[in-house]
């Protein structure tokens, strides 16, 4: 699989839910680190506990790539996102951004950005 396909799987397939989450790990090398703004360095299970939490905000989560960029090791993907709010049943929208590094078809770290629109 190349990067762009790589990337695009992980974002739209694997991000939704938890059997997504389970093919993911199958892409990931074993010193796997998501970088966070906020937050430090996580390994895979500490990502899983962040998309926990992001699934109690918001059910229905899908993500759409709409550009990815590659250049060398690294992919940079611009992505829209949609869900809808538990607290209050409304639809939102948003952009955000996914940044990984691929070495030997694995991903061995990454970021991610994301932004509501609505």
């Amino acid at each position: 699989m190349d990067a762009r396909d790589l990337v695009r799987m992980i974002v739209e397939e694997c991000w939704s839910d938890a059997a997504g989450l389970d093919r993911m790990e199958e892409h990931l090398a074993a010193d796997y680190v998501h970088h966070t703004a906020g937050f430090g360095d996580w390994d895979f299970a500490g990502f899983k506990r962040g998309l926990d939490w992001v699934d109690g905000q918001f059910a229905d989560r899908t993500y759409d790539v709409e550009h990815i960029v590659v250049e060398g090791e690294m992919a940079a993907a611009y992505l829209r996102w949609s869900a809808t709010r538990r607290a209050d049943g409304t639809a939102v929208t948003g952009k955000g951004a996914y940044h990984c590094r691929i070495a030997g078809g694995l991903i061995r770290e990454d970021w991610d950005l994301f932004y509501p629109m609505s």
